[in-house]
């Protein structure tokens, strides 16, 4: 009778033999995407983790909790940088437009760019969260080739995508006319959207080659190219807001999108050239081109939940917006400052989070999970610090930051006054946040898509609403109020799914998606071979 160990050598032998024929109809071009060694070696270092034993990963629960806090506090830094630049680039167009054109054309640009924030931007970043979880993954487990390959495809896979959109946006006129009554306004927006569609290819490529780099631990790049681009962004749209009008903004923002792309390329081929080691050979051959183009349904899979966990929050801030036009004009304005303010702080929790996504992704890939347990147990220390680091921010300064945005001090008083639920939410909101982030790490995106669902439009919506009008007439208080009512559920939600993680069957998700994707080029390629054969 076989035991379960003789019964795994026995598979991993046969799979070896499998995999030296696969190597030598592909003459050595996939080395690096099992691992570097023989296969044999890997699952069985993880068939030992997942049968409780630690003896083949000396380093697992090695780690420790400081050491892990101070190396997410360290790297998420420069990320939250180049976050709260990459947010202030459209921001600062805005006031350019502002003051340099009318009244009209700020109201057009206003809407322009709250439209391609929901059509085009979060619909980019969205399904790129997908590379949060399959390229850390590939990297912590040794294939370093399949890291450059998930991000081939994830490009494609989102630019074929995003073909829609421009579509969409070319014709934009057509459906705004349904949604907005200021028909005066309409052309100048579909305008905007039409220049913008020239810089959708290099919006996505610089959010998968950010995952790209960050997957290999190098996360100063995006800071490094914004600290460059930024103030050339100002440069390019004031030069050009001045000598042709209105469209010298989007035209500003497209051609600083594409040099981000370019300094972002040059700086991992000439400052970072040890991350090209991870760079997937897709001109070598048809078939390793062809790769590039096939086998992206286990990549959806991760990708669309992500962009619903994206676009559930993004349009119910909006939504807020839209109902607050029920309370008046101050009630906008007021909602207009706080829910700036609310996403220029939401860019410090996520930069912590795509540090800790990528990091629990690292140590599912290498089979790791006591440094895996020891990063959750960091994120929530961090989520403490950094949830009441921002109530107490927003608490005492929400006044001058109000003031940034307008003068009108009955503006201001609102916003003030609401503000402080701002600041409480801001608590649970650095829970949910870095919650989600853990969970793209495991791979789990569809639970946070199901409940971000769940958390907004379930409770969060319907609950506001009926705090802004029913018995109480809280107004726009009332609508803040269920929007954290609703986050609250989420970082609840979150904590529980995480606090009774299945580690053994993450991984073997994990290396299930791997193996199955090895055997998919297997067929292929033996195929090939047989039709060369043939001939």
């Amino acid at each position: 009778m076989q035991t379960e160990e003789e019964a795994l050598t026995a598979s991993l032998a046969a799979f070896d033999k499998k995999l030296g024929s696969y190597r030598s109809i592909n003459a050595g071009n996939y080395d690096d995407d099992t691992a570097s060694g023989p296969y044999s070696v890997v699952v069985n270092s993880r068939y030992g983790m997942l049968c409780g034993s630690d003896t083949e990963e000396p380093l697992d629960g090695e780690q420790t909790l400081r050491d892990e806090c101070i190396y997410i506090m360290r790297n998420s830094l420069p990320i939250s940088l180049a976050f709260l630049m990459e947010f202030s680039m459209t921001i600062c167009s805005l006031f350019i437009i502002g003051h340099l054109c009318t009244a009209t054309e700020l109201a057009s640009a206003s809407l322009a760019v709250m439209t391609y924030n929901i059509t085009g931007l979060s619909l980019v970043e969205g399904l790129a969260t997908a590379l949060d979880t399959v390229c850390p993954q590939a990297y912590g487990s040794q294939r370093y080739s399949k890291v450059g390959l998930y991000f081939l495809r994830g490009s494609a896979m989102i630019m074929v995508g995003m073909s829609l959109t421009a579509v969409v946006w070319f014709f934009s006129a057509s459906w705004l006319q349904f949604l907005i009554p200021e028909a005066d306004l309409i052309p100048k927006i579909q305008l905007y959207l039409r220049i913008m569609i020239l810089g959708i290819p290099a919006l996505t490529l610089f959010s998968t080659g950010k995952r790209f780099l960050q997957a290999q631990a190098v996360y100063e790049a995006s800071t490094c190219v914004l600290a460059i681009v930024f103030p050339l962004t100002i440069v390019f749209v004031l030069g050009f807001t001045r000598h042709f009008g209105f469209v010298g903004a989007p035209i500003g923002i497209v051609a600083s999108q594409w040099l981000m792309v370019i300094i972002l390329f040059i700086f991992a081929l000439y400052v970072r050239p040890d991350t090209l080691r991870c760079w997937y050979p897709f001109m070598q051959s048809s078939h390793h081109f062809m790769r590039v183009f096939t086998h992206w349904r286990p990549l959806w899979d991760l990708a669309f939940p992500g962009l619903i966990m994206l676009e559930a929050e993004f349009l119910s801030i909006e939504a807020l917006t839209l109902i607050s036009t029920y309370f008046g004009v101050n009630a906008i304005a007021s909602q207009t400052v706080i829910a700036n303010l609310g996403s220029l702080i939401f860019q410090v929790p996520f930069a912590i989070g795509c540090v800790i996504s990528n990091r629990v992704a690292h140590y599912v890939g290498s089979g790791l999970v006591k440094n895996a347990q020891v990063t959750v147990k960091a994120a929530y220390c961090l989520a403490s610090i950094v949830g009441v680091s921002m109530c107490l921010f927003v608490a005492f300064l929400n006044k001058p930051l109000a003031r940034l945005f307008t003068n009108n001090e009955e503006v201001v008083e609102l916003a003030h006054s609401v503000s402080y639920i701002l600041a409480v939410n801001q608590i649970y909101d650095a829970f949910n946040t870095l919650g989600a982030a853990i969970l793209r790490g495991q791979g789990r995106q569809r639970l946070g898509g199901i409940w971000n669902m769940i958390a907004y439009y379930i409770v969060s919506l319907p609950l506001g609403w009926w705090l802004a009008f029913g018995p109480l007439k809280l107004k726009l208080a009332g609508l803040w109020y269920g929007c954290g009512i609703g986050i609250l559920i989420l970082a609840v939600a979150f904590a529980w799914y995480i606090y009774n993680s299945d580690w053994q069957l993450i991984i073997q998700e994990c290396n299930k998606r791997e193996s199955t994707e090895l055997e998919n080029d297997m067929m292929h390629s033996a195929s090939v071979d047989a039709s060369f054969s043939s001939q």
